[in-house]
């Protein structure tokens, strides 16, 4: 899956935290980065029975990434940074990692992933081949789209400013310099 972690994290974004207070580009950036995950696992274990949850989706993660935008960053940037390890975190929690906290928690409770269960394929965890993943999937393409088109970015110069500064319209409709 991909289009739901976008389009749920970013509406769970916008709700919580609003449109102007973050840039949404690198939301966008910390809701896909545990995806990563994907590749370590078919390039490093290609022959294991591990599933695709493994070291990016991990609390440990988080924290590590916090921990680097508060070390090496300063004031203004280092605000505008910390949004990736939380959108790491909404991540976790879209991913259902609260069911799986040996997992979640990695290293503390145990140094083992979870497995593939008997007779399930990676291509299954990876791709949205099931109903409720596929369902999952087109709501997450509808949040992107909803708020693209409710907040201007169907318009070039929206479109443009979004691109450059990471923020939407302070108000829905509104150009973006309004507000």
């Amino acid at each position: 899956m991909f289009f739901w972690y976008l389009g749920a994290g970013c509406a769970l974004l916008l709700v919580t935290l609003g449109p102007r207070r973050i840039d949404y580009r690198l939301a966008l950036l910390g809701l896909a980065l545990p995806l990563a995950d994907v590749v370590i696992r078919i390039l490093a274990f290609p022959h294991s029975r591990l599933g695709v949850h493994l070291y990016l989706h991990t609390f440990l993660f988080a924290l590590m990434l916090a921990l680097v935008v508060m070390t090496f960053l300063r004031g203004a940037t280092a605000r505008r940074w910390f949004v990736v390890p939380m959108a790491v975190v909404i991540h976790l929690l879209l991913a259902g990692m609260l069911g799986d906290p040996v997992g979640l928690f990695w290293p503390l409770l145990g140094s083992h992933f979870a497995r593939l269960p008997d007779g399930v394929s990676l291509i299954g965890r990876v791709l949205p081949l099931s109903a409720g993943n596929i369902v999952k999937e087109v709501l997450g393409i509808a949040a992107l789209v909803y708020i693209a088109v409710a907040f201007g970015l169907d318009k070039p110069a929206a479109r443009t400013e979004f691109l450059r500064s990471g923020t939407l319209a302070a108000r829905r409709g509104a150009p973006q310099g309004a507000g």
